[in-house]
């Protein structure tokens, strides 16, 4: 029991300090015109040209982050809705949170006039999978497409991964290309 106790309250001193340090101990990654700060922590395990996910590959979490450039111009919305349809997904109604200003989701100048709808909270994925699903759609100004950023994870390691999710999008920087 004391040997758990310990393992718990070490796992929780990694954690917290981890939240500490994640600008200074984040590399930047470009990924077409989005720049990002990734934790070190987070392993790429996927690259293609229109598609880049990390996971936490040092642990047995149940998350992954995934950025996807789409060329859809269609409105966000439209695009949003169809992605829930396609994957199943059924959010909780009381525990679902939704934001279209990029004043509120980004500190960079660059990317705080870009048309921007996120939703995050808990949704059972084809009613039996309950998940933590974060969800951008990003149209930065002049573009006809969009990106596609998610972090999706079992709903207790949401709350682990989630905020470093955050965090690297809403440092994230817009460059020309």
């Amino acid at each position: 029991l004391l040997g758990l106790i310990g393992l718990g309250l070490y796992t929780m001193r990694v954690i917290r300090r981890e939240s500490s340090t994640f600008r200074e101990e984040s590399h930047p990654i470009r990924f077409h015109a989005l720049h990002l700060h990734v934790p070190k922590w987070w392993t790429q395990t996927r690259a293609e040209p229109d598609i880049l996910q990390f996971e936490r590959t040092d642990t047995r979490y149940d998350w992954w982050a995934r950025f996807t450039r789409l060329d859809d111009s269609r409105p966000l919305p439209d695009i949003l809705a169809e992605k829930v349809e396609a994957d199943e997904l059924d959010y909780d109604r009381d525990d679902v949170a939704v934001e279209t200003d990029p004043r509120v989701l980004f500190r960079h100048p660059s990317l705080r006039t870009s048309h921007v709808v996120r939703v995050e909270g808990k949704a059972s994925q084809r009613i039996e999978d309950r998940i933590y699903l974060d969800l951008f759609l990003i149209r930065p100004p002049g573009m006809a497409g969009c990106y596609l950023c998610e972090s999706r994870s079992s709903v207790l390691n949401g709350m682990v991964e989630g905020p470093f999710f955050e965090e690297c999008l809403a440092e994230a920087e817009l460059s020309e290309g």
